[in-house]
């Protein structure tokens, strides 16, 4: 095993282990993590591959311990970056581009299709919210979106996010460009 899994093995058992009904895992706790070399990704997508849970990132802070949806649906991903963004950006009133596939030979970059004004919404921190899997259906196959058809759902932790945790391309147009 190497030195950065032991960090993050670590990391996951001290926190998980408690046994507190939501884990709350702030910006100062996971820079310590930072510190140690291993990026907010690499433990986000560690919760992923390793303890089978899913992600929903948000740029609201959720209450009470439930995520909610108007629409009856709860978007979810099991790659971290994707979860990372989503916590930093917002879709309201833009349209948001990224792929559904996304690997070495397809990186991600998030294309963000602005209103004539150019306005859209990016926040310095954000959340994402721990989810357990049951329930979600992997839409569309073999991407990293999954979905529950539900009002609300219980999560069993959130991470805050920061700017410098999303790494990838950003590109920002409109119509009258």
């Amino acid at each position: 095993m190497t030195d950065k899994k032991i960090k993050i093995e670590s990391f996951y058992k001290k926190y998980f282990g408690s046994n507190k009904e939501v884990v709350e895992l702030p910006l100062k706790a996971l820079r310590g993590l930072k510190k140690e070399g291993v990026s907010i990704e690499q433990f986000l997508d560690y919760l992923c591959q390793k303890q089978g849970l899913l992600l929903h990132g948000s740029i609201h802070q959720a209450k009470n311990g439930k995520l909610t949806s108007k629409s009856n649906k709860i978007f979810a991903s099991n790659k971290s970056a994707i979860a990372i963004m989503r916590s930093l950006y917002s879709n309201a009133d833009v349209n948001l581009q990224y792929s559904y596939f996304i690997d070495d030979r397809n990186p991600l970059t998030l294309k963000i299709h602005t209103p004539a004004n150019g306005k859209f919404t990016k926040k310095d921190s954000g959340f994402v919210y721990i989810v357990k899997s049951e329930g979600f259906k992997n839409e569309p196959k073999g991407s990293w979106q999954f979905v529950k058809e539900t009002e609300e759902i219980d999560f069993i932790a959130v991470v805050e996010t920061e700017n410098d945790d999303f790494t990838y391309s950003v590109e920002i147009f409109n119509d009258f460009d």
